[in-house]
């Protein structure tokens, strides 16, 4: 494969240490980036990639090593600097102005001004919206400019990040998982624009814990572990699992779906959907959920798979249809009635739909049984103690401080751990899960891809929405597909294959 890579590295990082508190969280670590190449940058959540790039950007400061640009050292303060040197950072942990527009966003210090004496004081708005969506058209996605960042989902916000980014002349860009909740057809686009940024000498910096992407779309590989440089390795010399094993230090086993049996061993409907209807969103589903099932739901941006899991949890309201919980009709107006009915949902948003940061890990883990924990109106902190230990253990929570650390300071894969512990506290029967691995490690996947299947195996019912198609034919076993808010196929695991989920959730024939 063609690299385009050239002899001088454009960016090269040398000796880059950092601790925080005492603790060292980088250990003499280098990296380098040239022209026209795309570097993934792997390694577990805590490994230090999200580190070194911030101390690229200027938001952290190094304590030790150089940066060179082009051959020259430069010293990076702040963001300010890194953007006239020419970086541009897409985080993971998106950075916007939720009461602003798109084109406030995406133009945000760059507004264009109105022509005339008083010019510098007002905003060419007609400009500003020609310029915003000329922007936006380079992921040829139909996003209103003149939409609040606030109101848009996760998926439109992360991609005004990227088109923010792309558009802005960087010679050296960094993306921290920008397909993490992207549909194939989104990816595909994005990788295009990636390879004509390439041909045009812009080095990217691509994170992703998605290791079929990095084989897709880079040439080199770093991967970092507990801190510390692995290893580069040439993307077209080195197997994925000789990278997983790099970055956890052992060998990780794939995990594969079982064929299910649901509904022919007797087992009870735990979950039965029958003709809900939410207007603008989806329309006329049936499904059922067995017990000890997972059942996965696969659709492309807008097929309102998502909404479906919102709606059975109270979060948004349907105009008709019903839900039972075994075998038991119920009326979920609130996210309470669905707590009360025995729902969970694990959000895609953990951070703002699934946690409370400020609060520790216990207190994050109890959240959703305060009965359980109390006595009169008290709390027992013992208890809570105990019934938070319990999750700790059982799901492999790493929590380096204790269960009294603020969940702000834990990795995406403990977070999501946390979230997870917080509903199987509360004894739900159901669990709806929102893209159960969005932002998280390979490590911790595994674990909850193992979690998961034991939780099934002990007889919870899992309905999970997610637009990885790889995980959702490792882990189901039933698959849905839906389109345009109506479900367009059923699959067993033995029948589904990646060509027949992509032509159903596109519209096509099952």
């Amino acid at each position: 494969m063609e690299t385009g890579i050239t002899a001088q590295p454009i960016l090269e990082m040398r000796g880059i240490s950092k601790s925080f508190s005492g603790v060292k969280v980088l250990d003499d670590v280098s990296m380098d980036l040239y022209a026209g190449e795309v570097l993934a940058l792997v390694g577990e959540n805590g490994a230090g990639k999200s580190t070194l790039i911030k101390i690229l950007n200027g938001d952290y400061h190094k304590d030790d090593g150089a940066i060179f640009i082009g051959g020259k050292e430069v010293e990076i303060e702040r963001p300010r600097d890194a953007e006239q040197l020419g970086i541009r950072m897409i985080y993971q942990e998106l950075y916007h102005c939720h009461d602003l527009s798109v084109t406030e966003n995406l133009l945000l210090g760059h507004l264009p001004r109105a022509n005339g004496r008083l010019g510098r004081f007002v905003v060419d708005w007609k400009k500003a919206k020609a310029l915003a969506e000329e922007q936006l058209s380079l992921l040829e996605l139909s996003i209103n400019p003149q939409a609040l960042m606030g109101e848009l989902s996760v998926v439109e916000r992360e991609i005004v990040e990227i088109v923010k980014a792309v558009s802005s002349n960087a010679r050296i860009i960094v993306m921290d998982e920008p397909t993490a909740a992207m549909t194939p057809h989104e990816v595909e686009l994005l990788f295009d624009i990636i390879n004509t940024l390439r041909k045009q000498d812009v080095g990217i910096i691509y994170i992703s814990h998605r290791l079929d992407e990095i084989f897709q779309i880079a040439q080199r590989v770093t991967v970092l572990r507990d801190g510390l440089l692995v290893g580069t390795k040439e993307v077209a010399g080195v197997t994925k699992r000789e990278v997983v094993r790099m970055m956890v230090g052992h060998e990780v086993e794939e995990r594969k779906a079982e064929a299910s049996g649901a509904g022919e061993d007797g087992r009870e409907i735990v979950l039965q959907v029958s003709h809900l209807t939410r207007s603008g969103s989806f329309e006329d589903i049936d499904l059922q959920v067995h017990a000890g099932e997972i059942v996965g739901i696969f659709g492309l941006l807008g097929a309102g798979h998502t909404a479906l899991t919102r709606t059975l949890f109270g979060a948004e309201k349907a105009d008709s249809g019903e839900v039972f919980v075994n075998g038991q009709p119920v009326t979920i107006q609130s996210p309470a009635d669905a707590r009360q009915a025995g729902i969970g949902l694990v959000p895609i948003d953990r951070k703002q739909q699934g946690l409370v940061l400020t609060q520790n890990v216990r207190e994050n883990l109890t959240l959703s049984n305060w009965p359980a924990v109390t006595k009169y109106g008290f709390f027992q902190r013992k208890e809570e103690r105990q019934h938070a230990q319990n999750w700790i253990d059982r799901l492999g929570v790493r929590v380096a401080g204790g269960m009294e650390v603020e969940t702000r300071f834990m990795s995406g894969g403990n977070q999501q751990k946390v979230v997870l512990g917080r509903w199987l506290e509360a004894n739900v029967k159901v669990l709806l899960m929102n893209e159960p691995t969005w932002g998280v490690d390979v490590g911790a996947r595994s674990d909850i891809y193992d979690q998961l299947g034991r939780l099934a195996d002990q007889g919870l019912g899992i309905l999970m929405v997610s637009s990885d198609m790889e995980e959702v034919l490792s882990v189901s076993q039933r698959i849905i597909t839906m389109f345009q808010g109506k479900i367009t196929g059923h699959f067993t695991t033995a029948e589904a294959t990646q060509e027949k989920l992509l032509n159903a959730a596109a519209g096509g024939e099952a």
